[in-house]
C-alpha cells in the first residue's frame, strides 16, 4: 500500500493539469462562493405599492416599509394591473396594496386590510420579503392603532397588553443565525469538493484502464488489490480533505463564520465524506471499466447534488425520484452535520447517525472492489476512449 502511494505521489508530480485540479481549482471555486454569498443577507429588494388612501397613516406605513434592510419601495404605482406587471417582469419582487379609507377605518377601530402580493416562485426571496414585511406591517398597524385607541380614552395599560398577548420565543432550525452567507456558503463548500473527490477518483483509476497500466499498478501492490485501491484512496482522500479543512476554518477564521461544534467530530466526518464520494467514483469505473462513460456518470451524479441536498428545498416535497436519487448523495446527511456542528453546536452523538448514512454509501461503494479485480487483468478494456 506504501508502494502505491509513492507510485500516486510520482503520477500526481508528473501531471501538473491533474496538479492544478487537485490542489487550486477548489480552492479558486470556494473562493468565487465565498464572494457571491459575502453579503450574509438580502438587502434593499424592490418592491412596489400601490397607495390608495393616501393619508399620513399610509405614508407613515411605506416608511416603516422602507426601514426594513431587506426591502425598499422603489415603485409607486396608480393601479393593480401595475403592480402585478411589475411582479410578472421580476422589476419588483412584492406589491403592497393599502386600500381607500385605509385611515378612516383604522380610526374607527375596524379591521381594514392591507394586501401584499409576492412572487413564490423566487423561494428565498419570497420567504424574506413575506416575513420582513408582514412583520413591519404588523408592528407598524398595531402601534397606530393602540395610540388611537389611547386617544379615544382607554387606559394606556391595557391597550398595551392587548397589542401582543402571546410572546413569540423564536429559534430557526436551519439557518439559526438568518444569515445566507453561513448556511449556503458551509454547504457550497462540501458541494464543490464532492464533485472533485469523485473525478479524481474516476481520473486515478480510469487513467489505469485508458493507458493499460493496470498491471503494473497491480504490480506495485504484489497483486492485492485491497493494497491497490486503498494506497489510492488514502492518498487523495487525505489531500483533498485536508484541503477541505483548510477552506472551512479559514473562512470560519477570515469571515468571522460561527463554529459551535467539534473540531475533531468534524474533521472525521468530513474524512468519511470525501472517502465515500471517492468509493462512488470508484465504483462508476468498476461497474464501466472505461475512463469517458465514467466520468459523464460521475457528472450526472454530482452536479446536481446541492440542489437534492435539501439545503434550498425540503426533501419531503420533492418528487419520489428526488428523495430517491437525495438518498443516495453523502452531501445530504454530510450538509446537516456542516450546519448542526458551525450553527448549531449540537453534540456529535446526535449526528452518528448521519455519519452511519454516509458510511453506508461509501461501503457501496467499496463492495464494487470484487467487480474491479476481475476487470483489471482483461487487456480488451485497455486504451478504451
Amino acid at each position: 500500500m506504501i508502494n502505491v502511494i509513492k507510485r500516486e505521489f510520482e503520477i500526481l508530480k508528473n501531471n501538473s493539469f491533474i496538479f492544478f485540479i487537485l490542489f487550486f481549482a477548489p480552492i479558486i471555486f470556494c473562493c468565487i462562493i465565498v464572494g457571491t454569498f459575502f453579503t450574509g443577507s438580502l438587502n434593499n429588494l424592490p418592491i412596489s405599492v400601490l397607495d390608495e388612501d393616501n393619508s399620513a397613516i399610509s405614508r407613515q406605513i411605506q416608511r416603516a416599509v422602507n426601514s426594513v434592510p431587506s426591502a425598499e419601495i422603489k415603485y409607486t404605482v396608480s393601479n393593480l394591473t401595475e403592480g402585478q406587471r411589475l411582479l410578472t417582469e421580476g422589476k419588483a419582487y412584492a406589491l403592497i396594496v393599502i386600500p381607500k379609507n385605509f385611515s378612516r377605518d383604522l380610526q374607527r377601530m375596524s379591521v381594514p386590510k392591507i394586501v401584499l402580493y409576492y412572487n413564490n416562485q423566487t423561494i428565498l426571496i419570497g420567504g424574506v420579503i413575506s416575513k420582513d414585511v408582514l412583520t413591519v406591517l404588523y408592528t407598524t398597524a398595531a402601534k397606530i392603532d393602540a395610540v388611537t385607541r389611547i386617544k379615544k380614552g382607554l387606559p394606556p395599560k391595557i391597550v398595551l397588553n392587548k397589542v401582543n398577548l402571546i410572546r413569540v420565543d423564536e429559534h430557526i432550525k436551519s439557518n439559526p443565525y438568518m444569515n445566507y452567507s453561513y448556511f449556503l456558503t458551509f454547504a457550497a463548500i462540501a458541494h464543490v469538493f464532492q464533485i472533485f473527490a469523485v473525478f479524481i477518483s474516476i481520473w486515478t483509476f480510469g487513467n489505469e484502464f485508458k493507458k493499460g497500466t493496470t498491471k503494473e499498478w497491480m504490480s506495485v501492490a504484489n497483486d492485492n488489490i485491497f493494497n491497490a485501491v486503498l494506497g489510492k484512496l488514502l492518498f487523495y482522500s487525505s489531500v483533498i480533505t485536508i484541503l477541505m479543512l483548510a477552506v472551512y476554518f479559514g473562512y470560519i477564521l477570515f469571515y468571522g463564520a460561527p463554529f459551535e461544534g467539534n473540531v475533531l467530530f468534524f474533521a472525521f466526518s468530513s474524512f468519511i465524506f470525501v472517502m465515500a464520494y471517492q468509493l462512488m467514483g470508484m465504483m462508476f469505473v468498476s461497474i464501466l471499466s472505461n475512463y469517458r462513460l465514467a466520468m459523464s456518470c460521475g457528472a450526472f451524479y454530482t452536479s446536481l447534488a446541492f440542489t437534492f441536498a435539501g439545503m434550498t428545498f425540503p426533501v419531503m416535497a420533492m418528487p419520489l425520484i428526488g428523495k430517491i436519487y437525495s438518498s443516495f448523495l453523502p452531501i445530504r446527511p454530510f450538509v446537516n452535520v456542516v450546519i448542526d456542528q458551525t450553527l448549531k453546536g449540537i453534540p456529535p452523538i446526535y449526528d452518528i447517525g448521519y455519519l452511519l448514512w454516509i458510511s453506508a454509501l461509501g461501503l457501496m461503494g467499496f463492495l464494487s472492489i470484487y467487480l474491479l479485480k476481475k476487470h483489471v487483468y482483461r487487456e480488451d478494456l485497455w486504451y478504451q476512449i
